[in-house]
């Protein structure tokens, strides 16, 4: 036995206290998804669909976090963002710019500063594999369940992914006529949003639910900047806060209808459709910019802004485009920031029984639109405007046949395709260096990208019962992927950078093709007690930068980064103990990713840059446990430690203003032996739901306490990106008649408004101490009404 294995071996055993498993409560009637119920006999049965069947979690043996749809709605969970903070060591927040969004587990994820990368965690919707991050705009509401699946998942959740899954399920059909209505007011934003839904048969054959959430909200961060003369400009002004002194100020709009047709015992067929729609009035209402090392006042090309300060406290000054270059500008709003989004995802999943076994077919649909223009420099002057836009649409499908027979031996055998297309236009202005004459606005640059990928892979599984109580299951999938870039700047105006000759299209292809395999051993020594071992492993493909300028350096070679692998071992342990009022679940686990990709922010070109990181290793503990102390009462916990670490990085890019006795060689530094990006080493949680009567009526109390040790947030290892500790507390409160049809609640998310960092990069036109942050949203505190019928 090796030393690593070894010490998985030990941290497991020491480990058995906790993992963050968010137990089910109820699932609102849907009927065909996992719920858990409680009883005199102890926690009930989850059953979640890991391996793509349905399975109880306690005899799964997969590293799978569970938040059920009581604990969404007890915690304000309407984002992805927010969903992350329920699954442990799991961190979303959004990006203003690239991908939109970073989404990461255990300290593994993907650059969001280029939209031509995917993440290494996957978003699952009704079975619909996405990796890109603009999902986060989509609203999460009506769901059954999250499931968050930790580490490669190779066999189960579309081509591969190399650092997890969080796969989201939406309420189904009911047999019966049912249905809620919903509706509360959030405090510090002052937003507003109703919920509804409504389910039931239509013919013996076929039932249908329809839900929907509408939102407005007025905003958490505030802009100070009013309209000031740019600096040596006589008669220009920057036209201050013109999109309104609140971000972000706006709407979401969403509605799915699911139909479910059951003709006859051995064939079903699921039609989910989701609309979703968001216009705000910034894309940046999620960040704002701060000062490091001392520095107090914040500046612009060496001089200190007239308004706006150095604090991470909400408050922000940054102002619009004035008219004189705002006119004919692509997507410009007259100089006005605003990012809409629109987006439809459909997913028609299939199943027909030939016997003992099961023919799957899911059917995937994916498009999503959006536009936006918004102050690039996050200073009153607006010295550099980003304006962009963005058509994607994606298609997949897959087939997938599983065997249920009585015999030792089981089967899984499958293919996989999937079909991208991307337009990508990029419209910077740069300093208001001059008149673009090809664009007749003033556009440094307008840069146009088309991007398409196809990939398609074939998988297996065969699973063998050695004795009853064990089994051995081992699988692998075959990967290949294409890509095509054509990416031109299609006009050059006034600038002092190397661009890319106007009309010179560069012309980028890559091919990968990968093999992951797995392997897992698992034992059940009694009921309810499951011990497990298993080697994984996971593949992203690589990419083509759609870089946001487009310079003469460029070559269909350096623009791409290489496919990102990982590969490790877990072993776990789930039991439930005390008649089953005492569930545990702990993981132990060493995993190693090998050409990470990265991006980092490039003052000189004023852009961001991606690369391969060499090498990096995660191993850890989690671990989790629930006690139902009595049929009204439940205790939980949950901690984790993961050590993330750069194992070979010795080309990272220096930071900003990084000397060489601070490591900076040459423009480069060695990280080898440094932490990964947002990766806290300890994560822990306590809470408790507790229910009372109360005179004909019930109280249910919840809460839950979260502590996070520090972390980093910037890929270069800046000093200004280091997230500090926190504590975040969440607490609801709800009061219903015995029957629940109506409920009154007071529910509060980061009740201690604890307002953390997520990702962090250069501010440019600033000094070497300035950044922009994103950040998480801070306290909620809503009254909600609801009628159930």
């Amino acid at each position: 036995m090796n030393t690593t294995f070894r010490w998985m071996l030990l941290g497991g055993c020491a480990a058995v206290l906790i993992t963050p498993q968010a137990f089910a409560q109820d699932t609102a009637g849907a009927e065909s998804q996992s719920a858990e119920t409680t009883s005199a006999e102890g926690f009930g049965e989850i059953l979640v669909t890991a391996r793509r069947r349905a399975e109880s979690l306690q005899d799964v043996p997969v590293a799978v976090s569970v938040v059920s749809s009581a604990t969404l709605e007890n915690n304000l969970a309407t984002d992805l963002t927010k969903v992350a903070e329920l699954a442990p060591q799991v961190i979303i927040g959004r990006q203003t710019v690239g991908t939109g969004a970073v989404i990461g587990i255990r300290g593994i994820s993907s650059t969001a500063t280029d939209p031509g990368l995917d993440q290494s965690v996957a978003v699952a919707i009704d079975n619909v594999v996405l990796s890109r991050g603009r999902i986060v705009t989509t609203a999460m509401f009506d769901l059954a369940q999250v499931e968050v699946l930790e580490g490669p998942q190779a066999l189960f959740f579309g081509k591969n992914s190399p650092a997890g899954v969080i796969s989201v399920t939406s309420a189904n059909p009911t047999s019966t006529l049912e249905g809620y209505i919903r509706a509360g007011y959030e405090f510090t934003a002052d937003e507003r949003y109703l919920e509804g839904a409504i389910s039931g048969p239509i013919t013996d054959t076929l039932t249908a639910r329809f839900a929907l959430r509408a939102s407005d909200q007025e905003g958490w961060m505030r802009n100070v900047a009013d309209p000031v003369q740019l600096p040596g400009r006589p008669g220009v002004f920057a036209a201050g806060a013109n999109n309104g002194r609140r971000q972000p100020a706006g709407q979401n709009y969403a509605g799915r209808l699911t139909l479910r047709w059951e003709p006859s015992d051995d064939f079903d067929a699921t039609l989910k459709v989701l609309a979703s729609y968001e216009d705000i009035n910034t894309s940046t209402g999620y960040a704002e910019s701060f000062c490091a090392g001392g520095q107090t006042v914040p500046t612009a090309l060496g001089a200190p802004l007239p308004s706006g300060d150095c604090k991470k406290d909400r408050i922000k000054s940054e102002g619009g485009l004035p008219p004189q270059f705002a006119v004919n500008y692509p997507n410009g709003n007259n100089g006005v920031p605003r990012f809409k989004t629109d987006a439809v995802l459909a997913s028609l999943n299939m199943n027909k029984k030939l016997g003992e076994v099961t023919l799957t077919s899911t059917t995937g649909y994916y498009k999503q639109d959006f536009t936006d223009n918004r102050n690039g420099d996050f200073t009153p002057y607006a010295l550099i405007w980003a304006g962009q836009e963005e058509n994607y649409e994606l298609f997949t499908q897959e087939l997938r046949l599983t065997s249920d027979f009585e015999d030792p031996l089981n089967f899984m055998v499958g293919a996989y395709f999937e079909d991208s297309s991307r337009f990508f236009g990029n419209y910077p202005d740069l300093f208001h260096a001059g008149l673009n004459v090809a664009a007749q606005n003033y556009t440094t640059v307008e840069t146009l990208a088309n991007a398409d990928n196809r990939s398609w892979s074939v998988f297996g599984q065969l699973s063998w019962k050695i004795i009853p109580t064990v089994e051995l299951s081992g699988g692998a999938r075959y990967s290949n992927d294409r890509k095509r870039q054509d990416i031109v700047n299609d006009t050059v105006g006034v600038s002092t950078l190397p661009f890319r000759p106007a009309g010179s299209v560069l012309t980028s292809r890559f091919t990968d093709d990968n093999i992951s395999p797995e392997v897992t051993l698992s034992w059940k020594p009694s009921p309810g007690q499951l011990i497990y071992g298993a080697y994984k492993s996971g593949y992203k493909s690589g990419a083509i930068s759609t870089a946001a300028l487009l310079l003469a350096s460029a070559t269909p070679e350096n623009v791409q980064v290489g496919s990102e692998t990982a590969e490790g071992f877990e072993v776990g342990y789930k039991g439930d103990l005390f008649n089953g009022r005492l569930r545990m679940n702990v993981t132990a686990y060493t995993y190693r990713f090998d050409d990470l990709q990265l991006g980092t922010f490039d003052p000189t070109t004023v852009s961001f840059r991606i690369q391969n990181a060499a090498a990096a290793r995660t191993k850890g503990v989690s671990g989790s446990a629930s006690l139902l102390v009595t049929d009204d009462f439940t205790l939980r916990a949950n901690a984790g430690y993961n050590r993330a670490r750069y194992i070979n990085f010795a080309d990272a890019q220096c930071y900003p203003g990084q000397t060489l006795a601070a490591g900076c060689v040459g423009g480069r530094q060695n990280l080898s032996g440094e932490r990964l990006v947002r990766a806290p080493e300890f994560v822990f949680n306590v809470g408790a739901d507790y229910s009372m009567p109360l005179g004909g009526w019930k109280a249910d109390l919840s809460a839950d306490a979260t502590r996070s040790s520090s972390y980093d947030t910037s890929a270069d290892n800046a000093p200004g990106g280091i997230q500090d500790a926190y504590w975040r507390l969440n607490a609801s409160v709800h009061l219903s008649p015995e029957d629940e049809r109506f409920r009154l609640s007071v529910i509060g998310r980061n009740l201690t408004n604890s307002y953390y960092l997520v990702s962090t990069s250069g501010r440019p036109a600033g000094t070497t101490n300035e950044f922009i942050g994103v950040f998480n949203r801070p306290r909620e505190v809503v009254v909600q009404a609801e009628y159930r019928f």
